[in-house]
């Protein structure tokens, strides 16, 4: 790691070390209640001696919200797929894929729950309706972008569709898809939490409702950072698969760098 990097990771790790000890200080100088505000270490304290039951709620929510995931980006993708090859069924779906975000997640998740149950089947949809359109979207605009020198050029050299997907659409928007992963990463986590705050048996939404009614913000607090802490753990693999199969986007800020 540089110098540079230590660096930043040492200002973080103060910075978040500072705001968690004036917490402490105001709770404690204040005398806040703790079913108001709870103090970090009480935070912590309850939250380890709840380790084992927030085990397997964790277990849960992350069962739901990786498959959820991985079903948004495969229905994203081909959604993205079928808009850029049938160029009128993108200016007949687009709209729809604009609408349906447009739809409030706390109305639509009910539904979802009515017809699937309150089984993991209807948190993964819940994940999947959440996530699938920064991929689709940001997939297609990614296809749409393509230089069209380099299409003409796979045209001229009589290559298929399978193959100019495959050695040139494809590559060249893969900095546009993951970005698009990034964003359904930091809501896959929410989605499958709230579809079991509003139904489920199991989970970390169902840990946190049981901890709201019993006034244990300090449990409750403790579930959010647990959740906080998932949603980023998925951002960042997402993060690392787009620097490993991009490449080249490195090189091309290293090179901008080196010019300025």
């Amino acid at each position: 790691m540089s110098l540079r990097g230590k660096t930043r990771y040492l200002i973080d790790a103060l910075s978040v070390g500072s705001f968690l000890g004036l917490w402490q200080l105001v709770v404690w100088a204040l005398k806040v209640p703790d079913y108001i505000l709870p103090s970090p270490r009480e935070i912590v304290l309850a939250t380890a001696a709840d380790s084992g039951v927030l085990a397997g709620h964790f277990v849960v929510t992350m069962v739901e919200t990786l498959l959820g995931l991985v079903l948004a980006v495969a229905v994203g993708l081909v959604i993205a797929v079928l808009m850029h090859t049938f160029r009128f069924s993108g200016e007949i779906v687009y709209p729809y894929l604009v609408l349906s975000q447009a739809v409030p997640l706390i109305a639509i998740a009910p539904l979802i729950l009515i017809w699937f149950g309150l089984g993991i089947t209807a948190k993964v949809a819940i994940v999947s309706f959440v996530c699938f359109f920064p991929v689709a979207v940001n997939a297609y605009e990614g296809f749409q972008s393509v230089n069209r020198d380099m299409l003409d050029l796979m045209r001229t050299m009589d290559a298929s569709r399978w193959q100019t997907y495959r050695h040139l659409i494809v590559p060249a928007s893969l900095p546009g898809i993951f970005a698009g992963l990034r964003i359904a990463a930091t809501y896959s986590v929410l989605g499958a939490v709230i579809g079991e705050w509003l139904g489920g048996v199991k989970g970390m939404g169902i840990y946190m409702t049981r901890a709201l009614t019993s006034f244990r913000t300090d449990k409750l607090f403790g579930a959010i950072v647990i959740v906080m802490l998932a949603s980023f753990a998925i951002f960042k693999v997402a993060d690392v698969l787009a620097k490993v199969t991009t490449p080249w986007k490195g090189e091309e800020v290293n090179h901008v760098k080196r010019e300025n």
